[in-house]
């Protein structure tokens, strides 16, 4: 601005000086032809340099006047494109388990400018957002520091080996195999740890990749969503299907007397491990217990050996979702334990004179069935064995107390026959 000013003053002071000497030149020409030329000079001279002085003081207002006006609109104008920003469509970023191999972030990367705030760099790694504003400290040995904080109040530190501003401009790696260390920008999170990431340079053909890749994880995830809607429904009715699994193996076993298809073990009571199947309806269908498999769900089975390494989803618990169906396998314990009670009686002519029970309460018809045989037994004492299954009879077997190892048993009630 000192610079314009001084130009713009010496610029009209010689031409305001060329022509008064020109004026006072004629005038001292004139002189030795007009006698009036002197008395002229000294009245005109002064109102030259007058009128001169306040032509030049106007045009150097004008002058700065115009100059400030452009300075502002440029300033104005420069102001509102101030604000920049760049979102590159990915990056890579050295391999957690190997430092030296490049893998690429799969998201974006956003730099961006406020003139308020400095620079703001936001994306996300693996499963963290980082979002900081940092702003230029210094540079040396190559590197430009920038300090600041993330989006967590923690201190931040970056370094880059070129101006952050360049990122503004599309100038990231044009592959993605190897790093390229111009492009490097070394972020430094404090009690969170150190990052470095290489913007990768947008270009048509990554950007098709990247709708492609953005369409492949949409879909990804809704498959996955789909998983957790038909999980999270299995959790709320597992308990009534095991359940009913549960109620099944009794029923079984008293009509089968005893006998079971399902290979599960009354008296060792141990877990049964099944395999459903919740399709897209939420019907819940049993297709294996242990490894027996159930004939009316075959299909259901075939599907999922046809497509086991094919899922579409899957979760920890091991839940496969398969052509919109989840598959999983569980196991619980149906707590049917075959219950062993005691009762010792001692019989004269018919009728009972002593009794004594063991431990256990013994059900009401089981107590009936010992009342309804009683004529069964003779003289003597008996130790009667009660077997019961989630309060239902199974048998009521008499034994005679004798010297004789051989002791003969006394089928009161079973089920077995």
């Amino acid at each position: 601005m000192l610079a314009v000013y001084t130009y713009s003053n010496d610029i009209y002071s010689l031409a305001w000086g060329v022509v008064l000497s020109r004026v006072i030149g004629l005038s001292r020409t004139s002189k030795t032809d007009n006698p009036n030329s002197l008395t002229l000079s000294f009245l005109y001279k002064p109102f030259l340099l007058g009128l001169g002085k306040q032509i030049c003081d106007i045009m150097k207002r004008i002058l700065l006047f115009l100059v400030g006006a452009v300075m502002a609109l440029s300033m104005f104008a420069q102001k509102l494109t101030s604000v920049r920003s760049f979102e590159y469509l990915d990056y890579v970023t050295p391999h957690p388990y190997d430092v030296r191999k490049a893998t690429l972030g799969g998201e974006s990367l956003t730099i961006s400018y406020n003139p308020n705030t400095g620079y703001g760099i936001k994306f996300r790694y693996i499963f963290r957002n980082i979002n900081i504003s940092v702003k230029f400290i210094t540079s040396g040995n190559g590197k430009y520091i920038y300090t600041g904080t993330d989006s967590s109040g923690n201190k931040t530190v970056v370094a880059t080996k070129r101006k952050l501003s360049d990122f503004l401009d599309n100038v990231g790696q044009t592959q993605s195999e190897s790093f390229e260390r111009d492009k490097e920008i070394e972020i430094a999170i404090y009690g969170i740890g150190d990052l470095s990431i290489y913007p990768l340079k947008n270009t048509p053909e990554r950007r098709k990749e990247k709708e492609e890749r953005s369409i492949k994880i949409k879909e990804r995830n809704r498959l996955q969503d789909k998983l957790n809607e038909l999980y999270s429904y299995w959790q709320s009715t597992k308990a009534s299907v095991q359940d009913s699994l549960r109620n099944s193996f009794k029923k079984e076993f008293f009509e089968k007397k005893g006998a079971g298809r399902y290979s599960w073990d009354s008296e060792t009571n141990f877990a049964v491990r099944y395999m459903a199947c919740i399709d897209s309806n939420k019907v819940v269908k049993i297709l294996k217990i242990n490894d027996v498999k159930v004939a009316e769900n075959i299909e259901y089975l075939d599907e999922f050996n046809r497509n086991e390494y094919k899922y579409q989803a899957k979760n920890n618990n091991g839940a496969k979702l398969i052509n919109g169906k989840m598959f999983l396998t569980d196991r619980f314990s149906p707590n049917l334990i075959v219950c062993t009670l005691t009762r010792e009686i001692v019989l004269k002519k018919g009728k009972v004179l002593y009794t004594r029970w063991g431990s256990g309460k013994v059900s009401q018809k089981a107590e009936k069935v010992i009342e309804a045989n009683i004529a069964l037994l003779k003289k003597g004492r008996y130790l009667i064995e009660i077997q019961e299954l989630d309060g239902e009879l199974i048998s009521v077997v008499a034994q005679k107390y004798s010297n004789i190892s051989n002791k003969k048993e006394i089928v009161l009630y079973s089920i077995y026959e």
